[in-house]
């Protein structure tokens, strides 16, 4: 079975399917780093030199990759799910579990990547909190729309949100 994890950027996705991937002892798999695989490029350049549209649709092909992969956890892009093709493709994979951070946790990650070197894109030139909130009222719907399962990551550890992912899969394996 392929374990996607989605939620909005800097929610844990990437670190806590890594873990769960061992958990698992499946592979694991990032759809941001397939994008750079693909186009040769980070993201932040992806973005800064063709735009957020052909990124989006880098990561179509992405996630169509890794359709054909066995039994994996594969962490998606946050906006994976602004588009349509991309849900359906998701919907028939595996099991999509929704990482739900505060967003007070996800600004925090944000203002703490901006002062590293691979810094995550914004989606436009204004405060970030302001993008975040109405970043996150677009996807929000969207998230709860295709999630089979939804883990709220306040206050919990990257292993406590791996190990509560790991138990409900196991309890709804038929």
């Amino acid at each position: 079975m392929k374990v996607i994890l989605i939620g909005y950027r800097a929610t844990g996705k990437t670190t806590v399917g890594k873990l769960l991937a061992m958990l698992l002892n499946v592979h694991f798999y990032d759809a941001d780093s397939v994008v750079e695989e693909i186009v040769k490029e980070p993201v932040k350049n992806i973005v800064a030199h063709h735009g957020w549209e052909f990124f989006r649709k880098k990561e179509t092909e992405a996630i169509q990759l890794l359709s054909g992969k066995g039994d994996c956890v594969i962490a998606t892009g946050g906006g994976v799910v602004l588009k349509k093709e991309n849900l359906d493709l998701l919907k028939g994979m595996g099991k999509i579990i929704w990482l739900n951070a505060p967003l007070q946790d996800i600004i925090e990650r944000l203002d703490d990547d901006a002062r590293k070197e691979n810094t995550r894109p914004q989606f436009t030139k204004g405060n970030l909190l302001q993008e975040t909130i109405d970043m996150l009222k677009e996807r929000i719907p969207l998230y709860k729309k295709v999630a089979d399962f939804m883990i709220d990551t306040a206050g919990k550890s990257v292993a406590q949100v791996a190990e509560e992912i790991a138990k409900h899969l196991k309890s709804t394996k038929q």
